[in-house]
């Protein structure tokens, strides 16, 4: 059951995190592109006003300069006009398509002023079709297609002719200068979008397979539960059987006889086997918390290792790093916190020798614990599986299983954790978790 109370949010926040860029975090993906598509045009526009400029007041060519400035005009309105529509409404894919439509035609009746195909620059208007190919929709695309293809066919035999004669541009090169910049800047501007749109798809196979990552380790999870909950579920009746039969010995069983002390163990055994049966429902059922419960973190841990283990004569030693920038946190009984703090003080107490320590230090949103232990440390072979199930290097012993670090780690991770383990400078393992402060409380 608590395996089953996963945190579905960490999906969408590791999609997130790695698709959209923090600069652009909260824009959709059509905003960001239309934001983009935006940006372009006020670059693309500045061009053409430049070159507009150059060729009639440097070149000296009579070009209808009255339309051409009114057709950069209305480009610079709708880019004004679109820049506070996505600040409204983020922008939708179908003005994207709009824009790049307008584009083409602006560019057109651009190059229709100002010599049709002839002009090098006539080379642009592929730039729409490589946008609309990376954001809009097949149908979209193809539709963009075919209005270049026949504004192509009408600047082909309709256009303002310009005299190249009388500027004799084969020989003053001219011409030959004009293509290779628009050339220049059509491979750029081709160039620059392509690699843009490859990284997002970089980003996007990054974010499916950390995705596919979580939603793998939270099927692993989401079994084991229900596995422990249909466990549970079966062994009810045999575990009443058996209770109802060691009650039987301990009752018929004199305390003088050899065998008495078992008994009295296994009744106690049976007991705490019922106990942890029932946590099962007394997670299910669980009331919200009552904030004057709450104890200090010290004295849960304390708590959980005077109570709920069993390690022998292994010496427990919680320290608080006076480093710390806040005092010890008060933290509630919740039943996560608690299930991953046995797991993992079960785990060390049984590796140590002697003794294992345990170290809070507490900073302004997360509180540092770590727990370290006197024994041999983790082995390489379980340390490059570290937090998988099925993962020990007593697989195979009786009553165990490896699932003990799994459950921890899972449940440490759905409550917003983090969990490290490796082995400490002096030998030992050890582990360092590190919890928001948030979740201590209820």
């Amino acid at each position: 059951m608590l395996l089953g109370k996963l945190n579905k949010n960490r999906l969408s926040r590791a999609l997130a995190a790695l698709i959209v860029p923090k600069s652009r975090r909260g824009l959709t993906p059509s905003a960001v592109d239309t934001r983009l598509i935006l940006n372009i045009r006020w670059l693309a526009l500045l061009g053409q006003l430049t070159a507009l400029l150059f060729t009639f007041l440097v070149l000296d060519l009579q070009i209808p300069i009255a339309l051409s400035l009114f057709v950069i005009g209305l480009s610079v309105a709708l880019n004004v006009w679109q820049t506070r529509r996505i600040m409204t409404d983020q922008g939708q894919p179908d003005q994207s398509y709009t824009a790049l439509v307008f584009d083409v035609v602006q560019l057109t009746a651009l190059l229709f002023l100002t010599g049709g195909l002839l002009n090098p620059f006539a080379v642009l208007l592929l730039a729409p079709v490589v946008v609309s190919a990376a954001i809009l929709r097949r149908r979209q695309t193809f539709m963009l297609i075919a209005l270049v293809t026949g504004c192509v066919t009408f600047l082909a035999f309709f256009n303002f002719p310009l005299p190249w004669d009388a500027l004799d541009m084969r020989r003053s090169g001219l011409y030959v200068d004009g293509l290779w910049m628009a050339m220049v800047l059509a491979t750029v501007f081709i160039g620059i979008y392509a690699w843009w749109v490859a990284s997002r798809a970089r980003r996007l196979d990054e974010a499916l397979a950390e995705t596919r990552f979580i939603l793998a380790k939270e099927q692993e999870a989401v079994a084991l539960g229900t596995l422990a909950t249909a466990a549970a579920h079966r062994l009810g009746s045999p575990l009443n059987t058996i209770s109802v039969i060691g009650h039987e010995l301990s009752r018929e069983t004199a305390p003088d006889d050899p065998i008495y002390e078992d008994v009295v163990l296994l009744c106690a055994e049976i007991e705490r086997c019922r106990v942890i049966l029932s946590e099962l429902d007394d997670y299910r059922n669980a009331e919200p918390i009552d904030v004057e419960n709450n104890i200090p973190l010290s004295v849960l841990i304390d708590e959980i290792h005077n109570t709920r283990l069993d390690v022998g004569n292994i010496r427990f030693k919680v320290i608080f790093d006076e480093r710390s920038a806040m005092p010890i946190p008060f933290a509630s009984r919740r039943p996560e916190i608690i299930q991953a703090l046995e797991d993992l003080l079960r785990n060390a107490g049984e590796f140590a020798k002697s003794e294992v320590l345990i170290t809070i230090r507490c900073t302004v949103d997360d509180v540092l614990i770590t727990i370290s232990d006197d024994g041999p440390g983790f082995s390489l072979g379980v340390l490059a599986k570290i937090g998988t199930p099925w993962n020990s290097s007593r697989l195979g012993t009786d009553a165990h299983r490896g699932l003990g670090i799994f459950i921890a780690s899972t449940l440490i991770e759905t409550l917003g954790g983090s969990i490290l383990y490796g082995n400490g400078t002096n030998g030992g393992g050890e582990v360092n978790l590190k919890l928001p402060l948030e979740i201590l409380r209820p």
